[in-house]
């Protein structure tokens, strides 16, 4: 009976079916340079914090700067083990410690811009409920309305928060893997759109498996503790300047037997002091395992279903409406700009016309001043201007006459009278004054006319 010719050997179902199956799972584990990096971060930032501590005496406000400055170490350790589990996912060769550090680093105003986005789209819908509610607050038509608005509201927020966990999972994730903050949402948006069960039970299983093996490690990593401890109790005894510490472990140990954590806090000598660093470097590593569970969970979702949508017309889309809104942004500017222009010039002609007016004519200038000030005349003021009427009108007075005879003054008197008569024709016979027409009587002689 012949024997079959050797073949390779298949890859299992799920990774040819899906090579971002869930079941990779377990290769953030051995993740060694994303382990690393997140560890040497959390170290890091734990002595950056102590040194506030430390340098607080001085000054309270190193407590705070150093308590920021390790936040930001920390969250850059998280996200450079993030590309490098990404680089795991997607076959890639690993980079060197420096760089998934200062790639994280980079990574961390990108995650901030998509957080503050997507923290304002959550306050457009809250703010849009509100306005709802308010409505709804009408006598009559507000309770008929809240039998449709308010199952509408519940389900509208039960999609916001699906969204919100999906958009979490694979935000993350797709700044990572090289994203821009506005291509990463775009993607994130058409996958929730397209694949909201889908994405969600991924999301939901990964978490149940990242629970399942952080119960393990932690319950493996607890039990070996109190092993060691109590064989380290042993060796060392009670005596010593471990005395004091390890009875406060002892007797403070749950049901009276070894308590790591008693240990850690013990007492101040050196062998406590050595215990206590010891078991939280191991804490503190089986921490780092723990966390990068449900990084490469995120990093799996979004390396499977990116691969499910164009990713070439979402970004098209996305740069088009940023384009969009950039020109009219960049158009209301410019009309409020212009505007502002055309007021500016409004007052500076305004304002320069004024001036004009009050150079030209001053005297009116100051009249209408004290006009509109309200200025009352003050005696001097009518004196003086009376003053001034006078000498206007005295100004053009004629030389006097010089001295004429009676007889010829009467002569002249005489005939003055006649000169208006002459002009208008009708005097009286008697003493040739002037008369007017239909008078019967002279006004000058009293000589009856008709």
């Amino acid at each position: 009976m012949s024997q079959p010719p050797n073949l390779p050997l298949s890859p299992s179902p799920a990774r040819a079916d899906n090579p971002y199956s869930i079941y990779r799972l377990p290769e953030a584990l051995t993740c060694w340079p994303a382990m690393t990096v997140m560890a040497a971060a959390f170290l890091v930032a734990a002595l950056v914090f102590a040194a506030g501590g430390l340098m607080a005496r001085a000054w309270m406000g190193f407590t705070l700067i150093f308590a920021l400055l390790a936040v930001v170490v920390a969250m850059a350790g998280v996200s450079g083990a993030g590309v490098c589990l990404s680089d795991l996912a997607r076959r890639r060769p690993y980079r060197g410690l420096v760089g998934y550090f200062m790639s994280g680093l980079w990574c961390l105003p990108k995650l901030l811009g998509a957080g503050l986005l997507m923290g304002l789209g959550v306050l457009a819908v809250f703010l849009a409920l509100i306005v709802v509610f308010f409505v709804c607050k009408i006598p009559v038509l507000g309770p008929l309305l809240l039998v449709v608005v308010v199952p509408v509201a519940v389900l509208a927020m039960a999609a916001l928060m699906l969204a919100l966990y999906v958009a979490s999972s694979i935000v993350g994730p797709a700044l990572w893997d090289g994203e821009r903050v506005m291509h990463s949402l775009s993607i994130t948006w058409h996958i929730t759109r397209k694949y909201p069960f889908a994405a969600i039970g991924k999301i939901v299983g990964g978490m149940l498996l990242s629970a399942i093996f952080a119960s393990m490690l932690f319950g493996l990593i607890t039990s070996a503790s109190f092993t060691v401890g109590g064989l380290f109790a042993a060796v060392v005894g009670m005596g010593g300047d471990f005395g004091g510490g390890m009875g406060y472990g002892m007797r403070h140990g749950m049901g009276g037997g070894f308590n790591p954590l008693a240990v850690m806090m013990g007492g101040a000598s050196g062998h406590v002091m050595g215990a206590g660093v010891g078991f939280s470097l191991v804490f503190a590593l089986a921490s780092a395992f723990v966390f990068l569970l449900p990084l490469m969970v995120g990093v799996l979702t979004w390396c499977e279903f990116s691969e499910k949508v164009d990713l070439g017309s979402i970004r098209e889309s996305a740069d088009e409406a940023l384009k969009e809104v950039n020109s009219k942004v960049a158009d209301l500017k410019e009309k409020a700009q212009a505007q502002a222009a055309a007021a500016a010039a409004a007052a500076a002609a305004a304002a320069a016309a004024a001036a004009t007016k009050a150079h030209t004519h001053p005297d009116s200038a100051a009249t209408n001043a004290g006009a509109a000030n309200g200025a009352p005349h003050s005696p001097a003021t009518e004196a003086g201007a009376t003053t001034n009427t006078a000498t206007t009108s005295a100004a053009p007075a004629p030389a006097p006459a010089p001295a004429v005879h009676p007889a010829s003054a009467s002569a002249a008197s005489a005939e003055a009278p006649a000169q208006p008569a002459a002009a208008t024709g009708e005097a009286c016979p008697q003493c040739h004054g002037e008369v007017q027409s239909g008078d019967r009587f002279c006004e000058h002689c009293g000589h009856k006319l008709v």
